[in-house]
């Protein structure tokens, strides 16, 4: 299967990346996809990397760069997700990898990234790439 990385930049794979971001976000309509995407990509640069194989869309990450007293600069990933067909299959792991390049070449020194509590296949697949619990990350609904 030969693999081709990107950035999205065009609307037309804005829009066949949906599918897979869905997988990942079931709660979103198209419309709010695209209105998150465009404040996210106008405030913090948020930027989407797909993998794809043909013409099929099989894995994203969705990143941005922040800064704080705690990590400095650092590459934060806000959306991991492969489809489920293509699971198990070392995508994600390939696009961690591809994310920590894009950390390099921009000055990181930290990648960090949150999944939920009841997520246990995802904190066994970061652990298994190395990666580190570090904090608890806490949210609080208004309105």
């Amino acid at each position: 299967m030969s693999l081709h990385f990107f950035t999205v930049k065009k609307l037309e794979d804005l829009k066949r990346c949906f599918p897979v971001m869905r997988e990942l976000r079931p709660h979103l309509s198209y419309e709010e996809y695209l209105l998150i995407y465009q404040e996210a990509q106008k405030t913090d640069g948020y930027e989407i990397v797909a993998v794809e194989s043909g013409d099929q869309i099989l894995a994203l990450i969705g990143y941005r760069f922040l800064s704080d007293f705690v990590r400095g600069r650092h590459l934060y990933i806000d959306d991991l997700v492969s489809t489920e067909s293509a699971r198990s299959q070392g995508l994600g792991a390939k696009l961690l990898i591809y994310a920590e390049e894009i950390a390099k070449q921009n000055k990181c020194k930290v990648l960090r990234l949150c999944t939920g509590v009841e997520n246990e296949r995802g904190v066994k697949f970061y652990e298994k790439n190395n990666w580190t619990k570090r904090a608890y990350a806490y949210a609080k609904k208004i309105g």
